[in-house]
């Protein structure tokens, strides 16, 4: 992906633009890579795996405090205006997100060895469900961090007023409660299906934030808290 964006008088002013998007990117598919482990993990039970998945939070956080560490730096030093201003905050935003993705992806490798500890392997109807909520929030995922590349205002509206995964949620959770009422997974089992497939569900939320981040630099519009299709 090649990030676009108008040239500036003071090149080393682009080039450290250009260091700081790439950086964001990077931490994007970093992420993205954490949450598609996490539910191979919670589909294979893979003991091992899981806890990589955990350990690799760690170099999402320094990707974090790194990223954070150049935004302060480049706001200093360069003291931005309007648009160049308003990239530097919305990365720094956009970084949030992602080390919150990235703990999403932690959260489902811990509530996948916690089910596992017990001795209980999911149904696979469920592994199944688990696989169609991942597919929506990765490509949600992908869809942001391309309208980011490319600061293309057009796919980030369209990516921040849809969201299917409320829907599937939804579904899935009528399913889970079908089980827990059957008797057939120990109640412990279910919640912990329940944390997984949410911290799931967040995984698409905080594509959506990342897409009004692209709106926000382009347009000037900020439709964080708004309710409203414009």
């Amino acid at each position: 992906m090649a990030f676009a964006s108008s040239r500036h008088t003071v090149k080393r002013f682009d080039a450290e633009i250009h260091q700081l998007v790439d950086l964001v990117l990077e931490m994007g598919r970093a992420v993205e890579l954490q949450v598609s482990r996490a539910v191979t993990v919670f589909r294979t039970g893979d003991i091992e795996a899981a806890q990589e998945v955990i350990a690799g939070d760690q170099a999402v956080n320094r990707w974090d405090m790194e990223i954070d560490r150049n935004c302060v730096r480049l706001l200093s030093r360069r003291q931005p205006m309007s648009t160049d201003l308003r990239m530097v905050m919305a990365l720094n935003k956009a970084v949030n997100d992602l080390e919150r993705i990235g703990d999403e992806a932690k959260a489902i490798a811990e509530r996948t060895l916690s089910i596992y500890a017990r001795g209980v392997r999911p149904q696979e109807a469920i592994s199944l469900e688990m696989e169609r909520l991942a597919l929506i929030a990765d490509q949600r995922v992908q869809q942001a961090l391309d309208s980011f590349a490319r600061l293309d205002a057009e796919q980030a509206w369209a990516l921040a007023q849809t969201d299917e995964s409320d829907g599937v949620f939804e579904d899935i959770m009528r399913s889970l409660s079908t089980y827990a009422l059957d008797g057939e997974l120990p109640i412990g089992t279910v919640i912990d299906i329940a944390l997984a497939l949410k911290a799931l569900q967040r995984v698409a939320e905080r594509a959506r934030n990342l897409a009004e981040y692209v709106i926000y630099i382009v347009e000037g519009q900020d439709i964080r808290h708004s309710n409203v299709v414009l």
